[in-house]
Order: structure tokens, then C-alpha cells, then sequence
């Protein structure tokens, strides 16, 4: 009997069979071309999740006006010409065996002026949050039309084969800015009292209606809570859910937040998972109609508890799909330990502020099709050097594809960076992703020998056809006046040895790995005195965890010296200098923790070139980045090699 059988129960949304309880989420590929027309690269990308196992896939948000549209990455079905394109996408997903429903939206203030060529509008004029950017008030015939528009959508929608249609009602986009008490300010019949501001959602969903089937699925995705002083609460969104569902709704997509609350609207780590789970069940209790889930849930029992106790219908997984797209089946299969665990890093979000998604843990996006792990036809003797994340991620694939691969990692255990980088507070599924790839590597057969260090004569004697080098940077610590003679510590040291710091910490360098350090020294009960030479913290990190992260630590009481510089490090202080004042001395501290420089590491590479004929230096020791470029170069000379 399978584990999961709520999960794995089949489903009935109006004309649309749904085989499982697991539904995508709309999220921003990016890899549509700049008119917002389908690629082969979308369609590649939405067939994988189809294969994967999901019950269906929304397609991600659709402008139904160009004036609503956020950014040149954003689909498009405005007009005729999109609808064959789409089509080959609908098409392609019901071959492969999966149900596809795509979302309608209208970015309104949201949208960006220097990319539509227009101004922003909105129901009234209040600026957005995000950009600063005064929208222009529609007046009621505009309003009428954009109405007349996603129906007009919603039938193109029917026309390229869509299993239904889901509008986009919240996060801060047009919709919700007509919902929500705090950007609806109209005197107007679409404004004021709950019933006239939800009056402009209730025309598109009887607009949708009067044009589809009867049964065709109108799903309306909502903000039940903007988190917000003055937005959208649970109670009031409980009353637009009833009014919604008296328009002919067939489901409530229950999310949370708009662009004022964005660090909360895609939780990152720092958020517990499921975090919008209770906001899900209080629509759910006031109305007959079903609820979909969405904020966070990562794990399947997680999943099944929220089903069998009722709190939903179905289960809206997002980051989860982009890491691993087969997750479903592997559910299914009770393959747990076999999921390519997402791990919240919200570098998707921020990827695809500017360019198209990646993923820090899956290498594969947009590129489904062209990265397939083909046998090789001439098998080669091949040498790993480190066992950090780019090391294990080659090893797997360079096995996988029938090479006899051999791992040697100098250091006790696996994981290199990652062995202390989840450590952190709330970074715990970097260790769950660690054991992911170390799990893989040792099921494709990776020959793995700990505690050997790689050197020239080593390699030499080994005799490989190929190495790859990828261990690590070089780390230097950086100079400042009295720091090695007085025993100033590295951050990896400090996460390493944090029982024998002493209780007064000083940490030079506010950038991820010292918030991150002092995240983790403060939990663990010490007293943290943090010096940042820029205006701000955590530069470097994903803006949502740097938010979060900066929370704490000022929640926490730690000493926080901003635009400061450490110009001198004593045997137990620091002289900090800030611009314009005179030096200060911070006296009493047990240890004194300074940022590395992460620099190439290339020297073995220099001795080992003359005698191997193949070298592949990557990761950190090509260059100091970060995980996401150290597993995808792991993925690629995998596949090249």
C-alpha cells in the first residue's frame, strides 16, 4: 500500500481528471522569446514536469493585455498569433500524459513603464510599493475592458487546449490591487466596501463563464493575507472567497502577500514550511467549492497530513518542481531519499529578475532536451579530485554515462563548503541536499577514498585518462593590521570550532558567511559584535534571505556596525574607523573572526597538465562562487566528457 494515498488519490475539478493531489505553480520561466511567444525550451521544460508525474501543471503567468505585462519574460496570449504556439505546448503536455491550466494576469501597477512604453494603471493612483512608479486610475469603461480581455484570453485559452484557466488574483498584481483596501481607493462601484472592491474579480470570473463549457475548470488564485498593515486579513479574504464562488468559481488557489510583503510571498528558508497552510484552511471552512495549497511543502507527509485532515484538496508544489521535476513519481515510488531536494535558496526568484531561471540544485533548466546523460561509446579511466558539490555532481554523471570514476576528498567527509554552510540556522536542507548527491554518487558506483590528498606524484602514479579538479579555492584570509599575529580566525574555522570560541565574538566582513556566522553563534548563546565596511549587510545573498537574515540579527541584539571598517585587530579588540570620526577601540572580545578571500586555485592543475591528457579545473577552484555554478559545471563536463 502506498504511503501517500491521499496524495496519490485521483481528483475532480470540474471537466478536468486529475490523477494525483499535486499541482505546479505558476512561476516565471523566462524562456519564452521576447514577444512572449512559446520556445521549444518551454516546451521541453513543462514536458519534463509532465513526465515527472504531476497531477496538472498551471502554466505560468499570461499577460492578457501588453500594457499588463511585468517584463519581456512573460508570456503572452493578448492576441491570435500566440494561440498556435500555446497550442504546441498543450499539445505536447497531453501527449506525454499531463493536464495543463494557464494562468491569466494583468500585472497593472506593477508593470514597468520603461519596458511596455505606457504608464502603469491601476484602480486608483497610489504608487507600487516595489518600483515607486504612479500608476494612472482606469475609469470604468477601461476597467469594462480589460474585463472583456481575460475573457478574451480565457477563450484563446480554450482554442490552444487548455484543461482550464486560473486568474491571477493576487500577489499585488492588478486583480488584488482591486481586492485589496490598501491600493483601492475608489468612490466608484469598484471601490469601496468588500462586495464593490471584489466587483471587478466577480465580472472577469461571469465574463469566463458566459464563454466556456459548462464544467471547464475557472480557478482563482488569491492573496488570502497581504501581510500588510492595511491589506487583505483571512476575514475579509473568507468573504471574497464566498463571492468568488457565487461568480461560478470552480477552485480557490489560496496564497498570501503582495510586492509590499514579497519576502514572505516566496518563503524562503527562514520561514517554516507550510507557512500559508492555515490561511488555505480558514477559505476551505467557508466554502464548498475545492481548495488548492500552496507555501512551502517540501514533504510528502507534510502533504498527505494537510489532505487527510481536510485543510485542502490539492497541493500546489512550486520550487520543489523546478528542483526535481520527477518528485511525483518518486513519491509515488517511495524513492524519498532519491529527490533532488529544493533548498529554498529562492535563487529561481532572483534569477529571473533579469534573465532566465535557473536553480541552484538543478542544472537541467531549459535545457531538458540537450542534457541527456547518454552512454558514452568510449569509456575513460577518470579522477575526481574533491567531493564538494561540483565534484559529486561530476562524479554521478561521468558514472551514469558508463566511465570507471574514482573520488578522492582530502578532508574526513564529503561535502566541502556545504559540510559548514548548513550549519547555519534554518540551512539544514543543504545537508539534506548534500546527502542527496553523496547518495547518487555512490549509486552510480563512484569510487570514493576519504583522507587522500591529491598531488602531482599521486596522479601521476594513478594514471587517468582525464581529471577533474574541483577542490575548491584557495582561501586567504584578508589582511588586516595584527590579525595573524594576534589569532584572528576564518569563518570556516569559527562554524567548525564553535564550542571553543569563548562567549564575546568580534566578526570582520558582514557579508553572507559572516550574517550567517553570527546567526549561528547568537543561537547558540553567544554575544556577537558584527562590522560591515558597506551600507549594507548580507550583499550577496538572495534579497529574501538577506531580509530575513538582517531580522534576526537585529531581533537578537547584535551589535551591528554598519559603513564601518576594522582598521586594526588587538589580541582581544578591534579599532573600527567610520568615515568622518576618529578611531574607536571595542575592547573584551574572546575571538576575532575575518572574512577569506576565495581565490583560483589553479597550481595543481599548472603540474598535472603535462602528463594527463585531459584536465577540467571547475566550481570554486576555477573560480570562488557559489553552489549553484559549482554543480552546474559538475553537471556539464559530466555530460561533455
Amino acid at each position: 500500500m502506498n504511503a501517500f494515498p491521499k496524495l496519490f488519490s485521483p481528483f475532480q475539478l470540474g471537466s478536468l481528471s486529475v490523477k494525483n493531489r499535486m499541482v505546479m505553480s505558476p512561476m516565471e520561466t523566462h524562456l519564452c522569446d521576447t514577444e512572449g511567444f512559446v520556445t521549444e525550451e518551454i516546451i521541453a521544460y513543462y514536458k519534463e514536469r509532465a513526465v515527472g508525474g504531476v497531477g496538472y501543471i498551471t502554466l505560468e503567468n499570461t499577460a492578457v493585455d501588453p500594457v499588463g505585462r511585468v517584463n519581456d519574460g512573460m508570456l503572452c496570449i493578448h492576441d491570435d498569433k500566440y494561440i498556435p504556439g500555446l497550442k504546441k505546448l498543450t499539445d505536447c503536455i497531453h501527449t506525454a500524459g499531463g493536464k495543463i491550466v494557464i494562468q491569466l494576469s494583468h500585472a497593472g501597477k506593477e508593470a514597468l513603464p520603461y519596458f511596455t512604453g505606457l504608464k502603469p494603471v491601476a484602480p486608483s493612483a497610489i504608487p507600487s510599493p516595489l518600483t515607486k512608479e504612479m500608476p494612472r486610475e482606469l475609469t470604468a469603461e477601461e476597467i469594462r475592458d480589460i474585463i472583456s480581455k481575460f475573457t478574451q484570453g480565457a477563450v484563446r485559452a480554450i482554442k490552444a487546449g487548455f484543461d482550464g484557466v486560473e486568474i491571477h488574483m493576487a500577489h499585488g498584481y492588478l486583480v488584488n490591487q482591486f481586492l485589496s483596501p490598501e491600493s483601492n481607493m475608489r468612490t466608484d462601484d469598484y471601490g469601496g466596501n468588500t462586495a464593490r472592491r471584489s466587483r471587478f474579480a466577480r465580472e472577469i470570473v461571469e465574463g469566463i463563464r458566459m464563454h466556456a463549457p459548462k464544467d471547464y475548470p475557472v480557478i482563482c488564485r488569491i492573496s488570502a493575507d497581504e501581510y500588510t498593515d492595511t491589506g487583505l486579513k483571512l476575514e475579509e479574504s473568507s468573504e471574497i472567497a464566498r463571492i468568488l464562488e457565487r461568480a461560478g468559481t470552480s477552485a480557490l488557489h489560496v496564497s498570501a502577500c503582495n510586492y509590499a510583503s514579497a519576502f514572505y510571498n516566496i518563503p524562503c528558508y527562514y520561514l517554516e514550511e507550510g507557512c500559508f497552510v492555515h490561511l488555505a484552511a480558514g477559505i476551505k471552512s467557508v466554502v464548498k467549492i475545492p481548495v488548492l495549497v500552496v507555501g512551502r511543502i517540501l514533504n510528502p507527509t507534510m502533504a498527505e497530513n494537510i489532505l487527510q485532515e481536510n485543510k485542502a484538496d490539492l497541493i500546489v508544489l512550486g520550487r520543489t518542481l523546478i528542483a526535481d521535476p520527477h518528485y511525483p513519481n518518486k513519491v509515488k515510488e517511495e524513492r524519498l531519499h532519491d529527490i533532488r531536494t529544493c533548498i529554498s535558496c529562492n535563487r529561481c526568484i532572483e534569477s529571473i529578475s533579469d534573465k532566465r531561471l535557473v536553480c541552484t540544485v538543478n542544472p537541467y533548466i531549459g535545457k531538458e532536451d540537450r542534457c541527456r546523460t547518454a552512454k558514452t561509446t568510449k569509456p575513460k579511466k577518470i579522477l575526481i579530485v574533491g567531493g564538494g558539490p561540483a565534484g559529486l555532481s561530476a562524479a554521478q554523471v561521468l558514472s551514469d554515462r558508463g566511465h570507471t570514476v574514482t573520488l578522492w576528498e582530502k578532508e574526513s567527509q564529503l561535502g566541502g563548503n556545504f559540510s559548514y554552510a548548513s550549519l547555519a540556522p534554518k540551512k539544514e536542507l543543504l545537508g539534506k541536499f548534500l546527502d542527496y548527491l553523496i547518495l547518487q554518487a555512490k549509486k552510480a558506483n563512484v569510487e570514493i577514498h576519504l583522507n587522500t590528498k591529491a598531488t602531482a606524484e599521486s596522479i601521476k602514479q594513478f594514471s587517468p585518462d582525464a581529471v577533474v579538479l574541483a577542490h575548491g579555492a584557495k582561501d586567504v584570509p584578508v589582511e588586516i593590521s595584527g590579525a595573524q599575529k594576534n589569532g584572528a580566525i576564518g569563518v570556516k574555522t569559527a562554524f567548525l570550532r564553535a564550542n571553543s570560541l569563548g562567549n564575546n565574538i568580534a566578526i570582520v566582513g558582514g557579508g553572507p558567511e559572516g550574517c550567517e556566522l553570527a546567526d549561528f553563534l547568537v543561537s547558540n548563546g553567544k554575544k556577537i559584535t558584527l562590522v560591515e565596511m558597506r551600507r549594507v549587510l548580507g550583499l550577496g545573498l538572495v534579497a529574501h534571505p538577506r531580509y530575513h537574515v538582517c531580522e534576526r540579527l537585529k531581533k537578537t541584539g547584535t551589535q551591528l556596525h554598519i559603513n564601518t571598517k576594522v582598521v586594526e585587530i588587538g589580541h582581544h579588540s578591534i579599532v573600527i574607523n567610520r568615515r568622518r570620526e576618529a578611531d574607536q577601540r571595542l575592547d573584551g572580545f574572546d575571538t576575532i573572526v575575518i572574512p577569506t578571500l576565495h581565490q583560483t586555485n589553479t597550481a595543481l592543475t599548472d603540474q598535472i597538465k603535462s602528463f594527463v591528457p585531459e584536465v577540467y579545473t571547475i566550481g570554486d577552484a576555477a573560480e570562488g562562487r557559489t553552489a549553484l555554478e559549482a554543480i552546474a559545471e559538475g553537471v556539464e563536463t559530466g555530460v561533455k566528457l
